[in-house]
């Protein structure tokens, strides 16, 4: 079974004290490239920057600006049920998410 990329996503980051804030992530992948947009209630939409995926692990940035000016580097894998797992590096913390597809 090949795993889905090119969808939406539930995604689910664990901030730090057990929060949990949600956004849909979009992504699209054409060979090693990965775009797309990050959308949450509280940090709207954001770009996606320097995606790539190398048919295991997918890494990418965005950037915000709440509460400060930061960029936010993510590393994912995808699961054989197509699940996503990894951690966003935001200056010196390192936070866990998961991603689950979105039926259309």
């Amino acid at each position: 079974m090949s795993k889905v990329i090119d969808c939406s996503w539930d995604f689910v980051v664990k901030a730090p004290g057990g929060k949990e804030e949600k956004s849909v992530v979009t992504l699209k992948s054409d060979g090693a490239t990965l775009t797309g947009t990050m959308n949450s209630e509280e940090y709207g939409i954001q770009e996606i920057e320097d995606g790539k995926f190398d048919g295991e692990t997918l890494t990418w940035k965005s950037k915000t600006t709440k509460p400060m000016k930061l960029t936010l580097k993510y590393t994912a894998t995808v699961d054989e049920a197509n699940n996503m797992k990894g951690f966003i590096k935001v200056a010196m913390a390192k936070l866990k998410f998961s991603g689950t597809p979105i039926q259309a």
